[in-house]
């Protein structure tokens, strides 16, 4: 897979996840440890400028999938 593909899947399966677990925004920025706009910014498929990587380990902590997970499969199919 290629690093545009990967980057798309994260930002779908951030979305994805979002909507089924039935999150505001804001709850899922909060759970993610990131601003509300970063999140906006990444679910319309951009990188927020100055993103670390610490958020893909609060999707683990609440949603219980990899960092690896996040970018290689669509979660909500597994």
């Amino acid at each position: 897979m290629t690093t545009t593909m990967e980057l798309e899947l994260l930002c779908r399966n951030i979305q994805n996840l979002r909507r089924h677990y039935q999150l505001s925004q804001k709850e899922m920025a909060q759970r993610m440890h990131i601003g509300i706009r970063s999140l906006r910014m990444l679910e319309r498929g951009n990188i927020p400028p100055r993103l670390g990587i610490n958020f893909l380990f609060y999707i683990h902590k609440h949603f219980g999938f990899k960092p690896a997970e996040i970018v290689s499969i669509d979660v909500l199919q597994h």
